[in-house]
């Protein structure tokens, strides 16, 4: 969480593309997904060595018995497909394509969060600590607010402030209304839904 009303600390990055108005910068800042991949090229990789290895010295006349094959093989010959063992192996075979399948398909969450431009054809990614630190300054601006910090999960902020005054419903609506138009003029191109607290004198 930030605290104070020190201004924040923004390190834009501006990434020329084509197609902004139609969707485009919603991917433009998507993670690469660099570990999920690597650990599936790196399994196939050695999935691949292994077989490689085995049909080589098969050929050699000089079999390596570095997987227990003809033991797989006499298994898999003599187990029936609804055999328990055959359908958990199957299951836990699929449910690993689906989990790949997922990683590959459903968008992760990056740390940087796309803002609109007045040019078409330019998207300014900020980091999403700048932003809460962003909303969080413009919260801290407002009057009766003593102190104020934001934190950022997801396409959500949590925004929290303390004061000295009585009425915290009051000065909840006006803290709202102050974050609300600093994401405007900010202009997410996603959506960002708000949660603002309030602590009172205690």
């Amino acid at each position: 969480m930030t605290e104070g009303r020190q201004a924040p600390e923004k390190v834009p990055r501006f990434v020329p593309m084509r197609g902004f108005g139609a969707g485009g910068a919603g991917g433009a800042f998507r993670p690469s997904r660099g570990l999920p991949a690597a650990v599936a090229a790196l399994a196939l990789l050695a999935i691949g060595g292994l077989t490689t290895v085995h049909v080589v010295s098969a050929l050699l006349g000089r079999p390596v018995r570095l997987v227990p094959y003809e033991q797989w093989a006499r298994w898999a010959s003599t187990t029936a497909w609804n055999d328990g063992r055959t359908l958990a192996v199957a299951s836990a075979l699929a449910l690993i394509g689906l989990v790949l399948i997922l990683i590959a398909v459903v968008p992760g969450r990056g740390r940087m969060i796309a803002l609109r431009t007045g040019d078409p054809d330019l998207v300014v990614g900020l980091p999403r600590r700048a932003l809460a630190r962003a909303l969080g300054a413009r919260a801290g601006k407002v009057d009766g607010v003593r102190a104020a910090g934001t934190r950022m999960r997801g396409w959500h902020a949590d925004v929290s402030v303390r004061t000295d005054l009585r009425d915290t419903k009051a000065l909840a609506e006006r803290v709202r209304a102050a974050v609300e138009d600093e994401l405007a003029r900010l202009a997410p191109a996603h959506h960002i839904s708000l949660n603002v607290r309030v602590r009172g004198p205690s």
